[in-house]
């Protein structure tokens, strides 16, 4: 029930986010500490994280509901590489690095692989 629990706090929190990107995409993007794009860069700049926070919540949450660890995979390899990929970005390119975002996606794939675990030993 925990691993439910946990997967299912993660997931609604990725769909609320997607909801953010959808209804209000300005706030979201100054959330992310960076402005709404115009024009080309604006379409795919809202294309890209509202589709990236859905898929992370839509598999998180079917994991949860389903208390099916595979479904959690999705949602670990797109906040975790999130996480690596800005950190590199910080370590090759010198952006500064959004450390709450970073601690965030470190701390939900690390729910998530606790609930994968939970799951398995459930199921064994």
């Amino acid at each position: 029930m925990v691993a439910r629990i946990l997967s299912g706090i993660v997931g609604l929190f990725m769909l609320w986010t997607c909801l953010g990107w959808l209804m209000d995409p300005a706030t979201a993007a100054a959330g992310l500490a960076m402005p709404l794009l115009e024009g080309m860069g604006g379409n795919t700049q809202i294309g890209d994280f509202t589709s990236f926070f859905f898929t992370a919540g839509l598999f998180a949450c079917i994991g949860a509901y389903r208390a099916e660890h595979r479904w959690l995979y999705a949602s670990i390899s797109l906040l975790g590489s999130a996480a690596v990929f800005r950190s590199l970005a910080v370590v090759t390119h010198g952006s500064e690095p959004l450390t709450q975002a970073i601690i965030a996606e470190i701390v939900m794939v690390a729910f998530l692989i606790l609930s994968v675990y939970l799951m398995k030993k459930e199921n064994a």
